[in-house]
């Protein structure tokens, strides 16, 4: 009697579960589907050939097939991402958590024929924590195997830029602000870091050919969102709103910097805030920098020879007895200062 109770309840329970993950599995599909469709009152068109739910009994796995998504509107920059497939698995009593494999995918920002920026990605890694209730993403943390760009239409012979291991972390904290704090909460989180980085559309000479190793760490603080406006910059500077720059890190053979600090928003809109930096190969960058126009001058060969003159030996770590410059970066009076020396005026982020 008991063993047929026993097996009467294991069946009822795998019974129940199966339905409650096909059921779960619908409702699932159907919120997608609906979601895409709510999508297009904000200019965002999302197309797919297949769109399917697996991994009975242990997961719930979202595969997409042929996934393109379009970002348009009239005064808006078209932005197109493309991707054969996309799959997010997750655990059926934990769904707004999630990882995410897609073989690779394509990003286009501009028209099709006079492309502002193109961005091939392979095998992307993905985790995701977001709340399907409120429809925001918590904390995303994306790795891609290589990724190459281009700016401008591709053409035959023309140089690409690319980079390895790219990892970007974002986190929006759920936190409201504390009065006692000393800083405001902060409203994102981003961390990026990168090898072999070749960038064709920025002075990566300054480095050398190629960076070995990229690291950015940056925060946004204030009580709410700003945005690009006049207003809303100024109400986010008034509040107590900052940039915080945790890390910024370049190395490579010619030239290593590693810098960090804080920055707002003085009272005409221009930058306002300090960095400490620490530089090695200085011998290096004054090299390049005096190939450019500012620095060509008089004037800029002084500021030059003066870096040059501030730099002393490392005593100790993997860089002892080479150069390196400890350098104080500053925007203040809408001028942008290295160490005491005033370099140019700044501009106001808004006019």
């Amino acid at each position: 009697m008991r063993f047929k109770i026993l097996v009467s309840t294991v069946l009822a329970l795998v019974i129940g579960y199966s339905v409650f993950w096909h059921y779960m599995a619908g409702e699932i599909k159907e919120q997608i589907e609906i979601e895409i469709k709510d999508q297009k009152a904000h200019g965002l068109t999302i197309k797919y050939d297949k769109l399917s739910v697996t991994g009975f009994p242990y997961r719930m796995d979202i595969s997409i097939d042929q996934l393109m998504v379009v970002k348009s509107g009239k005064k808006t920059i078209p932005i197109v991402f493309s991707s054969s497939n996309i799959t997010r698995f997750s655990f059926p009593w934990k769904i707004d958590q999630g990882v995410i494999l897609s073989s690779g995918g394509q990003l286009r920002i501009g028209e099709e024929k006079t492309p502002i920026l193109i961005m091939n990605m392979q095998n992307i890694k993905a985790s995701s924590d977001v709340s399907l209730q409120q429809k925001k993403i918590r904390q995303a943390s994306i790795i891609v195997e290589k990724i190459d760009w281009t700016s401008g239409k591709p053409k035959k012979g023309k140089k690409i830029s690319k980079a390895q291991d790219v990892r970007f972390h974002i986190m929006k904290p759920e936190t409201t602000a504390d009065l006692d704090a000393i800083e405001l909460p902060a409203l994102i989180k981003l961390y990026l870091s990168a090898n072999d980085v070749i960038a064709q559309d920025l002075p990566v000479d300054v480095f050398g050919k190629k960076a070995d190793h990229v690291i950015v760490d940056i925060q946004l603080h204030g009580e709410k969102w700003p945005t690009y406006s006049k207003k809303s910059l100024v109400d986010w500077r008034d509040s107590g709103g900052t940039f915080a720059i945790n890390s910024f890190e370049v190395s490579s053979g010619k030239m290593d910097v590693e810098l960090g600090g804080d920055i707002t928003l003085d009272q005409d809109l221009k930058p306002l805030g300090a960095f400490t930096s620490k530089i090695h190969g200085i011998d290096h960058i004054i090299s390049i920098l005096s190939k450019y126009s500012i620095f060509g001058e008089e004037q800029g060969q002084q500021v030059l020879q003066e870096l040059k003159k501030m730099s002393k030996k490392e005593k100790s770590g993997n860089f002892k007895g080479k150069d390196v410059l400890d350098l104080a970066i500053s925007f203040q009076g809408g001028l942008l200062f290295l160490g005491p020396i005033p370099l140019y005026e700044l501009s106001p982020v808004i006019e």
